[in-house]
C-alpha cells in the first residue's frame, strides 16, 4: 500500500485563541485522514460494522508536533501502513 495523503484546510473553528491548531485537534485530523484512506480502498465503516460487525478501533497514537499549524493553512496528513495485526478483546 502506498501512502495516502488527505488534504485539509485549517478552519478558524480548528484553533485557539491566538490562531494555531489546538493540540487536540491533530488526533481529529489523523481520524478524518484515516476515515478517508479507508474510503479509498473501498471499505466504508457503517457498512462494514453494519453489515460483518467489524469495526476498527485505535488502540495506541503518538504525535511528535514539529511545527504549528494556523488558521488558513493547507494541511497535508499522510496515512501508512506499519503494519497489520489483530485485534484481541
Amino acid at each position: 500500500m502506498r501512502e495516502f495523503i488527505l488534504s485539509m484546510r485549517v478552519y478558524y473553528e480548528d484553533t485557539d485563541s491566538v490562531g494555531l491548531v489546538y493540540h487536540a485537534n491533530y488526533l481529529k485530523f489523523m481520524e478524518r485522514a484515516r476515515t478517508e484512506w479507508l474510503r479509498s480502498v473501498g471499505i466504508e465503516q457503517d457498512v462494514l460494522a453494519r453489515e460483518e460487525g467489524i469495526v476498527f478501533a485505535v488502540r495506541s497514537v503518538e504525535l511528535d508536533y514539529l511545527k504549528p499549524a494556523k488558521f488558513n493553512d493547507l494541511l497535508e496528513i499522510s496515512v501508512t501502513i506499519t503494519r497489520v495485526g489483530g485485534g484481541k478483546y
